[in-house]
């Protein structure tokens, strides 16, 4: 039976389209969200169940803060720090990796291990930090089911032999599926991992699409089956009282400015209470969560008395809804930034597991409310409103210590569903970002994809793909032909000469038959009793490497490299067996450089270099 004719016109534009990429991803992409999704609910669940079965009934209050709860002094100081002790056995026992806040860890695989995340961590990271939450700690959820996620995509990977390069797709795509269905943004969620790997403002743009298709199948997942659309659910009253005046711009410039101060605060003591945990040679690894959750208590406890119900306990959620419904003094405020800082640094950076996106968003709500509480006081003409500072300093504060003020916006609009105040939250945002370039939440952080390790040799790559043979043909050497029944005697004046290192030997219609270089005729040169016998086409090697003009430089360099060579022959695609030149390995370095200066001096811009080609 005859194959069915396509029109021309069809098939031109089925050729056009990549749909084996498209098919790829999509499939893929969607099963990992898929899986992620149903790791988020499985996840959720288990902090759920052990804060309920493990704080609240031994403890007796399931609060943030316990001002006003009936509970053991005693049973607080201990809950945590047996949460520490299981957390530091199962870490230190079974998976190291799975010790912090994940995230930095998500970005370290990527980075630096191709990728890789054992599948052990996928477990132990969700169990322990289901174990640090549940019992107390001040930890969120973003960096565990981050590492789950991006851990489910390593796998899948793995597990189908596939390259690096999409190793580290699915690993980006596993974790903004994970933060995605969590946060209940699947396009923060999306958007958040291909920006948080480098500090200065740049994206992993390549991965952004299979993010994207992840992240929607993990939401989808994830809602269906807990019914969560949205998870901060803000009242009608403060909702009135988010809106945006440019009489305002000062006052978001200036808690722009104190969320710099406060963020650099942050990360110093994070990373100085983890370098404090790190000086105790003498206490077992194991042990030191166990006294970062007696820290802990120890800081509740203190807050019971003078800040109520709102507590450090816990992500932080509750602490978010104070910042925007107002209930709280601007000096109660200031104090609970201290002292959730303390929390998340005792909780995490002493050996625990769990995320830092909850806590430091909890801090920025509160530092928000605090400054704008402070500045409604000052100039109460402005129409200041707390709430939306509040909300204005969570995706803030978190931008510029994690350095994404895109992500954070577009999660902090889709966790509140409010848009209202895209302005100032990109505003503060990038301020902040500008402000700490210096320091970073994450230190796994890169520069920017040049300081990559994932991303080493693609500009070398990208810049000699862009060059072909026939531009430098000029440059290359003219060939040094040697007729395949010339003598070793005639050859050795004809070397002895030239100035070449490769010599292509040709019959008698200049066709290439062969190649030698001086190091093939070193074994022989001192044969003068039968030089006169022994011709080209005895010592000639006659399966050639060659090239030809209208290839790309990348693709002659690596088959140079290939195969141990120095030089190549570039053939005349015109003229069978005729050869142009001898195309050196110095040469394309010099068109390398040649060409970079010219980018970088603005002689030439990428799109420029790409439709530079020679007519054939």
């Amino acid at each position: 039976m005859r194959s069915p004719k396509i029109h021309p016109r069809l098939r031109a534009i089925s050729d056009s389209l990549d749909f084996g990429g498209v098919t790829k991803w999509m499939f893929f992409a969607s099963l990992i969200g898929f899986v992620t999704g149903l790791a988020a609910v499985t996840f959720r669940w288990m902090v759920t169940w052990t804060k309920l079965h493990v704080f609240e009934e031994i403890v007796g209050s399931s609060a943030e803060g316990l001002g006003g709860a009936d509970f053991s002094i005693w049973l607080l100081l201990l809950v945590p720090a047996a949460g520490g002790l299981i957390t530091g056995l199962l870490v230190q026992w079974i998976a190291p990796e799975a010790e912090g806040h994940g995230t930095d860890a998500v970005i370290n695989s990527f980075h630096h291990l191709k990728g890789v995340i054992r599948k052990r961590v996928i477990a132990v990271k969700a169990l322990t930090s289901a174990i640090t939450i549940g019992t107390g700690g001040s930890a969120g959820q973003e960096g565990p089911v981050a590492q789950v996620g991006a851990g489910v995509g390593s796998a899948l990977a793995t597990a189908l032999k596939l390259s690096d390069r999409d190793r580290r797709m699915f690993l980006l795509s596993g974790a903004s599926g994970g933060i995605g269905a969590m946060f209940c943004s699947p396009l923060g969620g999306a958007l958040f991992m291909p920006e948080v790997l480098y500090r200065k403002p740049e994206f992993e743009g390549e991965s952004i699409m299979p993010c994207i298709i992840a992240s929607i199948f993990a939401f989808i997942t994830f809602t269906t089956l807990t019914g969560e659309h949205q998870v901060i659910h803000i009242d009608a009253a403060s909702t009135a009282m988010l809106d945006f005046k440019a009489s305002q711009v000062p006052a978001y410039l200036f808690l722009a400015l104190v969320c710099a101060i406060v963020g650099w605060l942050h990360v110093n003591i994070f990373y100085g209470i983890h370098r404090l945990f790190s000086r105790m040679t003498k206490v077992p690894k194991a042990v030191r969560p166990a006294i970062g959750g007696l820290l802990l208590g120890m800081t509740a406890l203190l807050l019971t008395s003078f800040t109520g119900e709102n507590g450090v306990l816990f992500g932080g959620y509750g602490l978010m809804m104070t910042a925007i419904q107002g209930t709280a003094s601007v000096k109660i405020l200031f104090a609970l930034v201290l002292a959730k800082i303390l929390a998340t640094a005792f909780s995490i950076s002493s050996g625990g597991s769990g995320g830092v996106f909850a806590p430091t968003v909890a801090i920025g709500a509160l530092l928000g409310a605090a400054v704008g509480s402070s500045i409604d006081a000052l100039f109460p003409g402005l129409g200041i409103s707390p709430a939306a500072f509040a909300l204005v300093g969570m995706g803030g504060f978190f931008a510029g210590v994690a350095k994404v003020p895109v992500a954070a916006t577009v999660m902090i609009c889709e966790m509140t569903g409010n848009y209202q105040l895209v302005a100032p939250l990109l505003l503060v945002s990038i301020l902040h970002v500008m402000l700490s370039r210096h320091w970073s939440l994450y230190e796994a952080q890169v520069g920017g994809i040049v300081d990559s390790p994932a991303h080493s040799g693609d500009f070398v790559i990208d810049i000699l793909s862009d060059i072909q043979v026939c531009e430098i043909l000029e440059e290359a050497r003219r060939p040094q032909l040697i007729h395949h029944h010339m003598t070793l005697v005639r050859v050795l004046k004809v070397v002895a000469e030239a100035h070449e290192s490769y010599f292509p030997v040709v019959d008698n219609e200049e066709r290439m038959v062969g190649i030698f270089s001086l190091t093939d005729i070193r074994r022989i040169y001192l044969e003068e009793a039968v030089g006169d016998f022994i011709i080209a086409r005895d010592f000639m090697i006659d399966n050639v490497i060659t090239a030809e003009s209208d290839e790309d430089l990348d693709r002659v360099l690596e088959r140079m490299t290939v195969n141990n060579i120095n030089a190549i022959p570039i053939m005349d695609p015109v003229n069978e067996g005729q050869v142009l030149a001898i195309l050196e390995r110095n040469a394309i370095g010099r068109a390398y450089d040649k060409r970079l200066h010219a980018l970088k001096s603005g002689e030439m811009t990428a799109s420029s270099m790409r439709n530079k080609r020679i007519p054939q």
